[in-house]
């Protein structure tokens, strides 16, 4: 395996993983009823999850 592939697996599981603190300030947010601010925090942690799918999809591109 390259290098490459690591650091594309190590940076998708940091993003997937750093997703879920976007979703736990959403649920904050939303416990404070302040739903403008939760609505922005969900949309910021939805892009970093997808992110981190790309680069989840680019560590398997580099199998080979």
């Amino acid at each position: 395996m390259t290098m490459r592939r690591y650091f594309f697996e190590v940076l998708a599981v940091a993003l997937i993983g750093g997703s879920l603190f976007f979703f736990k300030e959403t649920l904050d947010y939303l416990a404070r009823r302040d739903y403008v601010a939760a609505v922005l925090v969900m949309v910021i942690g939805v892009a970093v999850i997808s992110v981190g799918k790309e680069m989840a999809r680019l560590a398997l591109v580099q199998r080979d």
